[in-house]
């Protein structure tokens, strides 16, 4: 997507625990203000499926799929993004990153420990998402690890360490197929 102005989108800031705290902080600025409330408008939806098909098209290209100047469509997408009605989302091969191994953990926590689970859990480098559930487990946890012996680390040593913890079961992501709302092709391999 091309870089917009000065503006600082909001992002969400996990690396696995691959990156230093110095190196974290050159990619995640730290909070802005709130943005206004995000106001589409009739003709962003061209504006936004462009982007959604190709978000690495210039400024000019845009325009040209859009019908609009290249300046218009550069204000445009600043609106969009500092409103957040356009999340800049950057979609990286895990395995470059050196993470082999992911799973989601269904976990089945004491209530009165939910929240307190949770938090310690969403904490984790090795976290990349958490969210309290319902059913059989009261948490979903996705995470992703270097290879199969760093997963069972985890569970082991991180995991097993929590003393509100009843259950959990253990799902191995084998392929994944979409990513950050998009679908992958198939020729990429989680």
């Amino acid at each position: 997507m091309p870089r917009t102005g000065g503006s600082r989108p909001f992002c969400w800031p996990w690396s696995a625990g691959l990156l230093t705290r110095e190196e974290s902080g050159h990619l995640w600025p730290s909070a802005d203000p709130a943005p206004e409330p995000f106001s589409p408008l009739p003709e962003d939806e061209a504006l936004i499926d462009a982007l959604v098909e190709d978000s690495r098209m210039t400024y000019g290209e845009l325009a040209h799929r859009t019908g609009r100047t290249p300046r218009a469509v550069r204000r445009r997408l600043d609106a969009l993004v500092e409103t957040h009605g356009v999340r800049l989302a950057t979609e990286v091969d895990l395995a470059l990153l050196g993470v082999h191994a992911e799973a989601l953990l269904w976990i089945t926590a004491d209530p009165g420990a939910l929240e307190e689970t949770g938090q310690i859990l969403s904490r984790h480098p090795q976290v990349r998402f958490t969210a309290a559930t319902t059913g059989s487990s009261s948490l979903l946890v996705a995470v992703a690890a270097t290879d199969l012996s760093a997963l069972y680390v985890f569970l082991t040593g991180t995991v097993g360490a929590l003393p509100h913890i009843s259950g959990i079961e253990v799902a191995p992501i084998l392929s994944g197929v979409k990513r950050t709302g998009l679908v992958r092709p198939a020729s990429i391999s989680v």
